[in-house]
């Protein structure tokens, strides 16, 4: 028999986006923040293409070991 372990689905949220600011940060299934984004560094240095890539986000974090690649990355509301 063989366990398949279920993905778990991490959300992002953009909490400040406005006039040259950007925040924002990624929580785990327990709501917990795992990763927070302050100003443009991640945009610069080209994880991330746009606001909203979550592709792009997701692969940093894989790449971090906060997200397994099987998890899921979704925007929170």
């Amino acid at each position: 028999m063989t366990i398949v372990p279920r993905s778990a689905v991490y959300r992002y949220f953009i909490n400040l986006d406005e006039r040259g600011s950007f925040s924002a940060d990624v929580r785990n299934p327990r709501k917990r923040t795992i990763f927070e984004i302050h100003g443009f560094q991640i945009f610069e240095d080209g994880w991330m293409l746009h606001r909203r890539d979550l592709d792009g986000l997701k692969q940093y974090l894989v790449d971090l070991g906060l997200m397994n690649r099987e998890d899921d990355l979704a925007m929170g509301q």
